[in-house]
């Protein structure tokens, strides 16, 4: 073997195993910060179940659950996202794609939500079920982390059946997207970075 391909093969394995730990890096990050996955999937189910729940109690005040929740958890995550960026870590390019990633979902999120007493609440909801299956089935790409795909085809899907259902079951299958896009990936993924880490 030449020189030069000894030094291609040694540039090409060096490459793969940056890539390799830029990965195993990102992934242990977003396990370690799972916390904000999993809180909000369970803050955005328990808000759905707890507003669909109300509907059926005829209880009118239900819907107040979100602008009461919704801040909470908001004051939560930038507490949160304070106490973690004051640690000192190295900012890899997987980490830049994820925050561009999560950081576009936020801003369409937002606009959706924004825009909603113009195309509605069942509009809003379906558009909602897209994005959660955006950001999961690209963060599970980049990560080869198959729950994370597996859950976003669960949300494309509940996306799709929401369309035929009434505004308070489209609640229920809001919960269900959740479950399965953050919840059920979330805890998995914290719990392969923890055995990794005993």
């Amino acid at each position: 073997m030449t020189n030069m391909n000894q030094e291609e093969t040694f540039s090409a394995e060096q490459s793969m195993a940056t890539i390799t730990g830029m990965i195993q890096a990102a992934k242990n990050k977003l396990a370690d910060d799972g916390f904000l996955l999993i809180f909000w999937g369970w803050l955005v189910t328990v808000a759905a179940l707890i507003n669909y729940i109300s509907i059926h109690m005829q209880f009118e005040k239900g819907y107040l659950v979100w602008p009461v929740l919704m801040p909470l958890g908001g004051i939560v995550s930038a507490v949160y996202g304070y106490k973690q960026g004051k640690k000192k870590t190295v900012k890899t390019h997987i980490d830049s794609y994820l925050s561009f990633i999560w950081g576009s979902f936020l801003i369409s999120m937002f606009i959706a939500l924004g825009f909603m007493p113009f195309h509605g609440i069942k509009s809003t909801y379906f558009i909602l079920m897209i994005l959660y299956g955006i950001a999961t089935f690209t963060t599970g790409g980049i990560l080869g982390f198959k729950p994370l795909i597996f859950g976003s085809l669960v949300s494309f899907a509940c996306a799709i059946i929401s369309v035929f259902l009434s505004e308070p079951d489209q609640l229920l299958i809001i919960a269900i997207a959740l479950i399965f896009s953050y919840i059920i990936p979330g805890h998995l993924l914290r719990n392969k970075f923890k055995s990794q880490h005993v």
